[in-house]
Order: structure tokens, then sequence, then C-alpha cells
């Protein structure tokens, strides 16, 4: 019976060292956070023409936040997460030499969009004095014009919803590695 519990550990053993190997590592916490943490993130400040991204996007954080273990999304928390989306643009992307609009000889077969989020996490230090971390994160997706005016607007806030998601997954992902 020793034998087979010296086998388990041998294999387990190893199998712990060929994950490391290959840059895998077990983590006390998802987020590498060492002991949970209580978090506000008022709403993301946006200057840009499309004014719903900025609520759209806090709620995207708070939703995965939420979802941590180790981590309280509250309205006054000692730790906030400030978002602020600095650029968000809505570009042609392919073209589509068979359409013409507008009598041009081509036309714009898709768009692309666009956003860069610049985010801060602020707590208190060790000694009292506030610690802070900076990330900026952007994130694109193209989605396809169709004749369906519609189908295009909606082709479009499917695409935003996606980049404010992959957004938020990258902000946690960053923001709150080794903090």
């Amino acid at each position: 019976m020793t034998n087979i519990k010296n086998l388990k550990f041998i294999c387990l053993s190893g199998l712990s060292l060929l994950l490391a190997a290959c840059g895998y590592h077990l983590s006390p916490s998802p987020y590498n956070l060492l002991q949970p943490l209580t978090v506000s993130v008022p709403v993301a400040a946006n200057q840009s023409p499309y004014g719903d991204l900025g609520p759209r996007l806090t709620r995207a954080v708070i939703v995965l936040l939420d979802s941590s273990a180790n981590i309280t999304v509250r309205e006054t928390a000692p730790a906030t997460l400030r978002l602020n989306i600095t650029d968000v643009a809505v570009s042609g992307g392919a073209w589509d030499p068979n359409r013409n609009e507008y009598d041009l000889p081509t036309a714009s077969a898709s768009r692309v969009v666009n956003l860069t989020v610049e985010a801060t996490l602020e707590k208190p230090g060790e000694t009292g004095t506030p610690s802070s971390r900076r990330v900026r994160v952007s994130s694109h997706r193209t989605y396809y014009i169709n004749n369906d005016e519609s189908q295009t607007t909606l082709s479009e806030d499917a695409d935003f919803n996606w980049v404010l998601d992959d957004l938020a997954q990258k902000i946690a992902q960053s923001i709150f590695s080794e903090f």
C-alpha cells in the first residue's frame, strides 16, 4: 500500500514539475491576490460621442470582478478602480470593389470598433500611503455593413459589447496581477 502512495506522490510531483516547466503555476487565488480585496468602481469617464460606453464598461468590469471569489465590489471601499475611456473610434475596414455607394469606385464593406481604456487601481499601502497601479488596454472588433441599416446598427452594438467584455477581462487580469 505504501508503494502505491509513493507512486502517486512521485507522479503528482512529476506532473507539477512538468506544468511548472510549461509556464503554468498555481495561484493562491484568482488575479494573484494574496488576500481578499474590496474595491469600488465608479462609472467610467467617457468623453466620446458614444455616451453610454462609460456605464456599459463599468457594468462589464463589475460583473467580472463580482464573479471572483476574492474580490468584492462595493460602493465605498478602501480600494478604488478608476476607468477612463481615452479613445473610441469606428473606422472603415475592408473594401468591397463591387459596392458603389455615393458614386465612389469602392465602398467600405466593414467597420472596425476600436476602444482604449486607462484603468487605475488605488489602495492604501502597508504604511498608510496610497499605492496605485495603472494599465492601458485596447481592443478592437470588425463588423460588416449590411444593406439594412437596422442590421448594421445591431452588428455595431454587438461588437461594442464584445469589445467592452474583452476590455473588462484585460483590465481584471492585468490590474490585479501582483497587486
